[in-house]
C-alpha cells in the first residue's frame, strides 16, 4: 500500500504528458492545414462564353483529383473573374463553369456524373406538360435550357515547392502580389469558358396570320444533355416545345411572319436522327386548325458566326411547304388565357 502511493502521482503526471503529447500529434488547427495548401489564382474571361455576366449570380471551379477521390468545388460571387483559391498538393482535372450544381441556381437543368471529370454532364429537365403539349412515349419533351458555358484542363500540378512559393508570396506585404501570383501559377489565369448551348431560330411565312389567336410547336431530334469538358451532344433524341411569339405583318394586316429564339443543347448525337416540327395554331374563334408538319432534317441551317451556334429553320416561304390559314378576319375572336389553356398529346 505504501508502495502505490508513492507512485500514484507519478503515473498520473505520465498519463497527462502522454495524452498531450498524443494530442499534439494528431490534432491541427485550421490555420495549419490552410498554410499547406497552395493559393491558386483563377482569372476567368467571359466574353467567348455567350452567357450575359450581368446575369450571372456565381462561378465554379471544380478540382477532380486522379485518385479519384472526391472533387474539390470552389465558388467566385462578389467577383465573377477572379479568385485564390487553396488548393492541397496533387494532379487534377479541372473544371469551370457559369452558376453552380445547386438547383437553385437553374430551371431547366440538372447535372449528372459530378463525380468524375469525364462524365460531368448538364441534362434538360423532363417536361411532362408544356402548353399545348404533353409527354408520349415516343417523345421525351424537355425544358428549354439557360445559357451556359464551361472551360476545362485535362492536367493541372500542385507541388509541394509551389505550395511554399505562393505561401510566402501572399505573406508578403508587397501591393503587386496579385501580379506575381499569377506569374508564378498561370495555369489557371487564362480561363475562356465556351458556349455549352445552341439556339434554334424559327419563322414562318403565314397567310392569313391575323386568323390565329396562338401559334405553338414542337421540333424533335435534339440533345437532351452536353458533356461538360469536351461540348458533345449526350443522351437519346428529345423535343423542345416553343410557342411563336413575334408578329410582323404585311400591309393588308392578315398575311405575315412569326417568330421564336429559344435555346437547346444542340442537334442529336443520334446517326441519320429525324427532326420534325409541328405546328399548332389556336385560330380567334376558338377552334384549333389542323397541326401542320415539316420534315426539317435537310432544312437545319446554322449561323456559326456569333459566339453562340444558331440553327435557322424557316417555314412557309416555299411553294411547297405554304402555311395558310382560314380568313377569319382581325379581331373576330375570344380571349384565351396563355399557354396553359389546351394539352394537346403528341404522337
Amino acid at each position: 500500500m505504501r508502495t502505490t502511493k508513492v507512485y500514484t502521482p507519478v503515473i498520473t503526471v505520465l498519463l497527462i504528458v502522454l495524452t498531450l503529447a498524443l494530442g499534439s500529434c494528431t490534432r491541427r488547427t485550421v490555420d495549419e492545414e490552410y498554410s499547406e495548401r497552395a493559393l491558386i489564382p483563377v482569372r476567368i474571361d467571359w466574353s467567348a462564353s455567350g452567357v450575359p455576366v450581368a446575369g450571372m449570380h456565381r462561378a465554379s471551379v471544380w478540382l477532380f483529383p486522379d485518385d479519384g477521390s472526391t472533387p474539390l468545388e470552389y465558388r467566385l460571387e462578389s467577383d465573377l473573374t477572379y479568385r485564390e483559391i487553396p488548393v492541397p498538393v496533387g494532379v487534377y482535372s479541372v473544371l469551370v463553369f457559369n452558376e453552380t450544381t445547386d438547383t437553385g441556381d437553374w430551371n431547366g437543368i440538372i447535372f449528372t456524373g459530378k463525380n468524375r471529370y469525364e462524365t460531368f454532364a448538364a441534362m434538360a429537365i423532363p417536361d411532362a406538360v408544356r402548353g399545348f403539349y404533353s409527354r408520349s412515349e415516343e417523345l421525351p419533351l424537355i425544358v428549354n435550357p439557360e445559357p451556359l458555358a464551361a472551360w476545362s484542363l485535362n492536367r493541372f500540378e500542385v507541388t509541394t515547392e509551389m505550395m511554399k512559393r505562393t505561401r510566402a508570396i501572399a505573406r508578403g506585404s508587397s501591393s503587386s502580389y496579385r501580379n506575381m501570383l499569377i506569374n508564378e501559377v498561370p495555369d489557371l489565369t487564362v480561363v475562356k469558358p465556351l458556349p455549352r448551348f445552341e439556339r434554334v431560330q424559327i419563322t414562318a411565312y403565314i397567310t392569313n396570320l391575323a386568323s390565329s389567336m396562338q401559334i405553338t410547336g414542337t421540333i424533335n431530334g435534339m440533345a437532351a444533355g452536353v458533356n461538360m469538358v469536351s461540348g458533345e451532344m449526350v443522351s437519346a433524341p428529345a423535343a423542345h416545345a416553343f410557342i411563336l411569339n413575334g408578329r410582323v405583318y404585311e400591309d393588308n394586316e392578315k398575311d405575315g411572319t412569326t417568330t421564336r429564339t429559344f435555346h437547346i443543347f444542340g442537334r442529336s448525337p443520334v446517326p441519320d436522327a429525324q427532326h420534325t416540327l409541328y405546328l399548332d395554331c389556336l385560330l380567334t374563334d376558338g377552334t384549333l386548325h389542323p397541326r401542320f408538319a415539316f420534315d426539317v432534317t435537310q432544312r437545319i441551317y446554322a449561323n456559326t458566326s456569333s459566339i453562340v451556334k444558331t440553327h435557322i429553320i424557316n417555314l412557309g416561304f416555299e411553294i411547297d411547304d405554304t402555311i395558310v390559314l382560314p380568313e377569319l378576319g382581325v379581331g373576330a375572336g375570344i380571349s384565351v388565357d396563355g399557354w396553359d389553356e389546351i394539352i394537346i398529346p403528341v404522337m
